[in-house]
């Protein structure tokens, strides 16, 4: 695929030379990636462990025994330009001298300039053959050569007349003599040797290309910090994980898959204490988060190193992933609708990374796909925040009607107007709502709700642990960060609302994000859970740093 423009694709085939005999319609290879300059292609049906390696610079050559074209002796032959067109290509009216003695036939070379500018070697493979006896003899290329004369090297239209003559340029190859060891840089092929024929499910460049099959992972490299060539590869089996056909994401020195059941993410990386490529299971805290199984993932590095995935039901999860510091949180993202589709890309205008999703949502009765961008992070006024899904916002003159909303018409948005939250509404079929008052900040959109539910309570007692005893949170303390709203209780039924307004705040507006600490209390009596919930089910910011819940243990 070439771009040619900010939204100008095309699609061209690749034409490859020397392609592998085994490369047919519906058995072409599945994976493709670069190592080392070459580039990397593997997993056909027929041979699903199988990968095939370009030569080295040229991604197209997958010629595997080739040497380089030999020169010698034929600058003895040279062109000579005599159609006066200023170079010797051997264009009809060109000529040859054969001295005395000298004879030319199929498989004999002549140096000459082409067109370009550049020295080429040709090779004859006519049938025609001359031999100059007791003096020099003259040879004229000609379309429609006679006596002393032989077929043109390039036709009148540029062509090369493949039928006579072969053209190479310094640095050609051609098929290697039987015996020959093939060139460094010459393609490769190599097949995964196992207990089983696994098929190969993607490729990843490090020090050492790393490949995921279906029963395993594997490392394949040329020793020690040397070159791939063909005399020297050599494939290690690491582990016995399996891969799914998911695209794995490289974040830091590790590379994170699926594996082949679809329920689990795991971290390949090296391992120093026991010397080997380890692949370490990352939601082993988290097993429920994945029950449907992954079918897609995306990292976004700036502004937070975060893994997106999206599950076989249309959830999207999300673990917060910073290996250095050995985190890794997991979290689930729900809207109204199935995701479908996710993927990063770089904002160089908003230097992030921009997570982009495809969600289908039922509008009016008919499936819909919507192309969604994950919004930025909140910049602290309350005015700027965007906390609705498939949204959009309005700014300008003071309006009590807002527009923009047609494919949403027919549902019900949440509304955040000048910082101030408003009832929902319904959108109307031209896609406009009708505000309470003018504003001329409005962000609009499907509401969702935020929801953190930490485990259960360990406080411990006089008896040891407090687990399975009777236990009583009396109050909550919680610390927030550019918080406005939320409410916090044992469960989502019954919840106590976290109170931002002071008496400093006029009536009419609306409050500044608070940071700092918030008491509440909490409206549950005696159980053995010690459960507690934090709830924002309105369009408003809420980043919580600390709980601290108050907590009395039946001893």
């Amino acid at each position: 695929m070439k771009r040619e423009s900010v939204e100008a694709w095309t699609i061209e085939e690749m034409v490859f030379i020397g392609k592998p005999k085994s490369w047919a319609e519906n058995n072409y290879p599945s994976v493709v990636g670069f190592y080392q300059q070459r580039l990397v292609l593997a997993g056909i049906p027929d041979k699903p462990d199988t990968l095939w390696m370009s030569r080295v610079g040229e991604m197209k050559d997958f010629r595997l025994k080739t040497c380089e074209v030999p020169f010698d002796g034929w600058r003895d032959r040279e062109i000579k330009d005599a159609n006066s067109d200023g170079f010797r290509d051997g264009k009809a009216g060109d000529t040859i001298e054969l001295l005395d003695g000298d004879g030319f036939e199929a498989k004999d070379g002549l140096k000459g300039q082409h067109g370009d500018g550049s020295t080429r070697y040709y090779r004859y493979k006519g049938a025609k053959n001359y031999v100059a006896t007791g003096s020099n003899v003259t040879i004229t290329f000609k379309d429609s050569p006679g006596d002393k004369q032989i077929e043109s090297i390039w036709d009148a239209a540029g062509e090369l007349q493949s039928e006579f003559w072969e053209c190479f340029e310094v640095g050609d190859r051609t098929a290697a003599p039987a015996g020959e060891k093939p060139l460094d840089d010459d393609a490769i092929e190599v097949t995964l040797a196992g207990h089983q024929g696994n098929g190969i499910e993607f490729i990843v460049p490090r020090n050492l290309l790393w490949v995921g099959t279906a029963g395993g992972e594997w490392t394949l490299g040329g020793g020690m910090s040397e070159p791939v060539t063909p005399e020297n590869i050599k494939a290690n089996h690491e582990g016995t994980s399996g891969a799914s056909p998911t695209r794995p994401e490289s974040v830091g020195f590790a590379t994170l898959y699926i594996q082949r059941a679809g329920k689990k993410i795991r971290e390949m990386a090296y391992r120093y204490e026991s010397d080997a490529y380890v692949s370490k299971d990352l939601t082993i805290l988290s097993e429920h988060i994945t029950e449907s199984g992954l079918t897609q993932m995306a990292y976004v590095q700036e502004p937070d190193s975060i893994v997106y995935g999206v599950r076989k039901d249309g959830v999207m999860v999300a673990m917060t992933y910073v290996p250095d510091q050995e985190v890794a949180a997991w979290s689930r993202i729900l809207t109204d609708g199935i995701v479908e589709g996710v993927t990063s890309i770089y904002s160089d205008r908003d230097k992030r990374d921009e997570l982009w999703i495809v969600v289908r949502r039922v509008v009016r009765g008919v499936d819909r796909r919507f192309l969604e961008i994950l919004e930025g992070d909140f910049d602290g006024s309350i005015t700027n925040g965007f906390f609705v899904d498939s949204g959009v916002t309005y700014e300008g003159e003071p309006a009590v009607t807002m527009g923009g909303l047609g494919h949403l018409a027919g549902r019900t948005v949440s509304v955040l107007a000048d910082g101030a939250v408003l009832a929902d509404r319904a959108v109307a079929d031209d896609g406009t709502i009708q505000l309470d008052r003018f504003a001329s900040t409005v962000h609009a959109g499907l509401p969702f709700v935020s929801k953190v539910q930490p485990m259960r309570i360990e406080s411990g007692s006089q008896r040891g642990t407090a687990q399975t005893k009777k236990k009583r949170i009396v109050k909550v303390a919680a610390r927030f960060y550019n918080t406005l709203g939320g409410k916090i209780g044992p469960d989502e039924q019954h919840l106590e609302p976290v109170y931002f307004r002071t008496a400093a705040v006029p009536m009419g507006y609306a409050p500044d994000a608070f940071s700092g600490d918030k008491i509440v209390n909490f409206p549950k009596g005696w159980n053995r859970d010690g459960v507690l919930t934090i709830v924002q089910d309105q369009p408003l910011p809420m980043s919580v740093l600390l709980i601290v819940p108050y907590l009395v243990v039946n001893e």
